[in-house]
């Protein structure tokens, strides 16, 4: 009888698992049947333990999908040992049973395909939406470093223009309290001046002792000009004659 492979198991075949393929026509078929048997149970196993994993947050160990995908191909290659078992010629007569058993596990091997596609998709969301939230912390995370990073920019600068508006005050009130000095000290002379002119206004003959001191001073300064300038003259005589 001639067999055809199911398209939904095809592609899980490859060149290595054609090899095992031969090693599985030595086995009897309820070696066969019973090695089937036990990886159902098993992929039956993981794929419970994969949607737990797909409802909560998609992170666990990968080896999970992969040792479910490696049942799935161990499988397939088990039910192919099975219609080979039945299409090769044997001393054991191919019977209904064994033709409904052989199509009772591709259909599970269908189903279990399947469902693994399905819960490995909504692994991978679930993995992609926890990456999706931990970037979206990390930029949120980056943003309010960086406006700490402006605030505390800003609360410096704020400081700085505070420290010159003190250093600018502190130089107005010097400013104001010279002046304020040098306006005292002018009264202060002013007075001082106004006194002197009323000493000298009250003391009879001072406007003349003082005009007569100057006039003195004067004599004596033009005749030092002149004996200064006659030695001078004669000096230079001298010189001219020699």
């Amino acid at each position: 009888m001639q067999r055809t492979s199911s398209p939904s198991q095809q592609p899980l075949l490859d060149e290595t698992d054609m090899s095992i393929i031969s090693s599985n026509s030595t086995k009897s078929w309820e070696q066969l049947r019973k090695e089937a048997r036990s990886l159902e149970s098993e992929i039956e196993s993981k794929l419970a333990t994969l949607s737990k994993v797909g409802q909560s947050n998609g992170l666990d160990d990968v080896g999970q999908e992969s040792e479910t995908e490696e049942l799935l191909k161990k499988l397939q290659l088990v039910i192919t040992g099975m219609g080979d078992f039945i299409d090769k010629p044997s001393s054991t007569p191919t019977n209904p049973s064994m033709i409904h058993l052989l199509s009772r596990h591709k259909d599970i091997l269908y189903d279990y395909t399947k469902e693994f596609r399905r819960v490995k998709g909504s692994i991978k969301a679930a993995r992609d939406k926890a990456n999706l939230m931990n970037q979206v912390q990390d930029e949120i995370r980056s943003f309010n470093s960086g406006n700490r990073d402006n605030a505390d920019y800003y609360l410096s600068e704020r400081n700085r223009v505070e420290s010159s508006h003190r250093m600018t005050d502190m130089i107005l009130e010097q400013a104001y309290a010279t002046r304020q000095d040098v306006s005292r000290q002018g009264r202060i002379m002013h007075g001082v001046n106004q006194r002197v002119g009323g000493v000298v206004s009250r003391i009879p003959g001072i406007n003349n002792i003082i005009s007569r001191i100057n006039t003195r001073r004067k004599r004596d300064t033009l005749i030092m000009a002149g004996v200064v300038s006659t030695c001078s003259i004669l000096i230079i005589l001298y010189w001219i004659h020699t």
